[in-house]
């Protein structure tokens, strides 16, 4: 499936590691050299990329762009949050947007998922305490998709000595 893209970018291809149901997920990403794309967000199947990072690019022998490494990370987390069976997918986004958005957190929903997009300037401390009062409530699961040094020293304001 093709993408309608603004000009100056690509549709780009991550592989998706082995246990899941995709092999390559495709998003659209800002070509900032020949050969290099900045994210717009963090691609909802991926490790290791967060919103606005920067990757190496090359085109496979059908033409399509496949994402080879990272050149520079943007210091974004890329977090993904799974709703827990009794909650209502239908709103679940909302109400994990709802919940981080005074902290400076975005993010996109489907399917049950969250993948929120963390800047490096948002309060980690109390970012992480959200996600994880929300974990131990059984609101939610968290999993680290892509994080920084200074996310994982953020201990939650109620852990740190």
């Amino acid at each position: 499936m093709m993408l309608d893209l603004p000009d100056g970018w690509v549709q780009v291809w991550f592989s998706i590691p082995s246990g899941s149901n995709a092999t390559s997920m495709g998003m659209g990403a800002e070509l900032v050299a020949p050969n290099q794309v900045r994210l717009p967000r963090a691609p909802w199947g991926a490790f290791d990329a967060a919103m606005h990072d920067v990757f190496r690019i090359e085109r496979d022998r059908d033409g399509q762009w496949l994402v080879k490494e990272k050149i520079a990370a943007s210091g974004y987390c890329a977090i993904r949050v799974s709703r827990a069976d009794n909650t209502d997918v239908a709103h679940f986004k909302d109400v994990v947007l709802a919940d981080l958005a005074p902290l400076e957190v975005s993010g996109a929903g489907m399917f049950g998922f969250v993948f929120l997009d963390v800047p490096p300037t948002a309060d980690l401390p109390r970012v992480r305490s959200v996600l994880r009062d929300g974990e131990t409530a059984g609101r939610w699961t968290v999993d680290e998709l892509c994080v920084t040094a200074e996310w994982r020293a953020a201990a939650p304001p109620d852990q740190m000595a």
